[in-house]
């Protein structure tokens, strides 16, 4: 049986396999990172992310979504001479907007680590970090080609060596070279990404090069590219530039609010760590599970959207929305009860149970919103969805402000914040899904269904964790919480008629 290398399906699984695979080399990078560098020196590695993120969600974030949406556009017509422009009109772009970037970046060093980030030691950093964005943002216009086109092998190859380059350059570097001081020691750590960076942008460019030899000849140069890239890229540029503005806001702002309160600077550095540090990275886990199914949904979509295929454009939805329940809310429902044990098993600290519930209905709308705007920049509704996250950002920013200085209120107000803006921004992106598909809504099988049995596995895994807890180590009484949660869960899936094939497929299943 040959396997359909171009289906969503094995795009989805390739490139879900190769996201969780390196989320687990990123784990075990920064476990040795923090032991060569100390806690200081990863805070200061956190300080310089704002920068680096910004400038990418500027540079490039926009241009990524555009060139995976007008290579399947232009792959699915059959216009193979603008497919094989596509790349050198978008770094032509990419390269205007880092220019303009780089420029700032070396005007302004001193005001960007003093004033913005808040620690002169990053300004060396800052000058290292500038040719890192510019070997990220071409990475990245060549992934996203791939993933338009519905090859994501090169890619998430790609991703899994640059991992492990990452590894091995920044703590080969940190070993021979420390001790140094801290702007020093920050300096060799992006140098040390900067090589992985070389790596990538090398090997996809020569990937594509060797694809784009083997593409005919055919078509016309489409006159509209530039303008195209320009206005899908946008919207999705702006609403990621105020996206980490606010994120950023919002990061500053909660310890500060927190010491209004009543708190200690210590105990509100605390609790914000702890939070943001140990149980926030542990309900996203989950969302490594649906990242393939986002990236190659955006072209396909695209694809059907050009070539007036509604019928299967809605299918697709369909599944998006089916795929992400199915797998998203038994991991999270879990997360519930076990959480806390999980949190000092993996970080060797036990994580706020009363934060747990909470923050995972708040994850399981995060998510949603994530697949939903994706749904959107495929169906070429970047400007709607750009529009809804920074409704749904504003309100956990405003939110977040207000509560959190309440004394009786604290990082619940955060947590409030956090849910409102995730119910707004999951609720108009899904709003607008429905309108432009005109999709049926499958309330029972979308959503019902999926979460009364990840019910049924989060009471099961807390029974099994409880009456079994004196009978076992930790490690093998978490295991057996999860095995015996996840059986109870495809069965109980099972008896109402959705199984993992049907849900892969798209077919549904009558029960027996």
């Amino acid at each position: 049986m040959s396997i359909d290398t171009k289906s969503v399906r094995y795009g989805a699984f390739i490139l879900t396999f190769a996201n969780i695979l390196s989320q687990l080399l990123g784990f075990v990078y920064r476990m040795f990172l923090s032991r060569l560098v100390g806690p200081e020196g990863m805070g200061l590695f956190q300080l310089i992310f704002p920068f680096y993120s910004l400038s990418l969600a500027l540079a490039s974030s926009g241009i990524c979504v555009a060139v995976s949406k007008l290579s399947a556009e232009y792959l699915a017509l059959g216009n193979y001479k603008s497919l094989r422009l596509l790349i050198r009109r978008a770094v032509f772009v990419f390269l205007a907007l880092f220019s303009l970037i780089s420029l700032v970046a070396f005007l302004f060093t001193d005001t960007i680590a003093v004033s913005f980030l808040g620690d002169e030691r990053t300004r060396l950093a800052i000058f290292a970090l500038v040719p890192c964005v510019l070997l990220t943002g071409i990475e990245n216009i060549h992934k996203n080609y791939f993933y338009g086109t519905k090859n994501v092998n090169p890619p998430a190859l790609s991703d899994l060596a640059e991992q492990l380059i990452r590894m091995s350059a920044v703590l080969l570097l940190l070993k021979l070279l420390l001790p140094q001081p801290d702007d020093r020691m920050l300096a060799i750590i992006v140098i040390g990404m900067c090589i992985c960076e070389v790596f990538s942008s090398v090997f996809l460019r020569l990937v594509y090069q060797r694809h784009r030899k083997k593409l005919p000849k055919t078509g016309h140069s489409d006159p509209e590219m530039v303008k195209k890239i320009t206005k899908i890229a946008l919207p999705v540029s702006v609403t990621n530039l105020m996206n980490n503005l606010l994120s950023s806001l919002i990061v500053i702002v909660i310890p500060r609010r927190l010491v209004l309160s009543g708190l200690t600077q210590s105990g509100a550095l605390s609790e914000f760590g702890t939070l943001f540090g140990m149980t926030m990275p542990l309900l996203t886990l989950p969302s490594a599970l649906i990242v393939g199914l986002s990236l190659v949904m955006v072209p396909k979509l695209s694809e059907n959207m050009a070539l007036g295929n509604y019928r299967d454009l809605r299918n697709k939805v369909s599944r998006a929305i089916m795929v992400t329940s199915f797998l998203v809310l038994p991991v999270l429902s879990v997360m519930i009860p076990l959480g806390p044990k999980l949190g000092l098993y993996l970080f060797g600290h036990e994580i706020n149970g009363q934060y747990i519930f909470p923050l995972a209905v708040g994850t399981i709308l995060a998510i949603y919103m994530m697949v939903f705007g994706s749904i959107l920049n495929g169906l070429g509704k970047q400007t709607a969805s750009a529009v809804n996250f920074l409704i749904g950002n504003a309100a956990e920013l405003i939110l977040t402000f207000l509560l959190t200085s309440i004394p009786t209120v604290r990082m619940y107000g955060y947590i409030t914040g956090f849910i409102v803006s995730t119910v707004i921004t999951a609720s108009l992106n899904f709003y607008r899904v429905v309108k432009v598909t005109k999709v049926k809504v499958e309330w029972l099988r979308w959503f019902v269904n999926p979460a009364l049995a990840s019910l049924l596995c989060a009471l099961v895994a807390r029974l099994i964790f409880v009456r079994c807890g004196d009978m076992f180590s930790d490690g093998l009484l978490l295991l057996l919480s999860l095995t015996g949660a996840a059986v109870v869960y495809l069965l109980a899936a099972a008896y109402q008629g959705i199984s993992l094939e049907g849900v892969l497929s798209g077919r549904k299943r009558r029960k027996q």
